[in-house]
């Protein structure tokens, strides 16, 4: 049976709302040492990705006015928990992404429920070759 995302995502997800200042994403960041923060609606739905980077874009701007959803990246690729990993490395691959947000696979769901990141499958890849060295 080939490997589903759900085995090896991280369950739960770094989010903010669009409307939170940079500032306050900014300390979400350091205070989760994490790179990226999912933005989302209030149904827990994604409206886009914040990463370091776009926090270093920021610079210069008045942090308190300036919002999420200013400089959050729409352009997200989602994944959902059932899919085969096969297609996730496929998906990150194609895109040259590092990490897919996992959503739910409800009907009329969409809510964010972990991420994978490349380095979760490496971590697998790793662990197959060191049971069949």
């Amino acid at each position: 049976m080939e490997e589903i995302v759900r085995r090896l995502m991280r369950t739960g997800s770094i989010t903010c709302s669009a409307s939170d200042s940079v500032r306050k994403v900014a300390q979400i960041l350091a205070v989760n040492s994490t790179h990226y923060c999912v933005v989302t609606n209030q149904s827990h739905e994604v409206l886009g990705i914040i990463s370091a980077r776009s926090i270093l874009r920021a610079f210069g701007k008045d942090l308190d006015k300036t919002t999420a959803q200013d400089i959050l990246l729409p352009h997200t690729f989602t994944i959902t928990p059932n899919s085969t990993l096969r297609e996730a490395i496929r998906l990150m691959d194609r895109r040259k992404i590092e990490h897919l947000i996992v959503t739910s696979d409800r009907e009329g769901s969409k809510a964010v429920v972990g991420l994978l990141h490349i380095e979760d499958i490496i971590a697998k890849m790793a662990q197959e070759e060191q049971r069949t060295a």
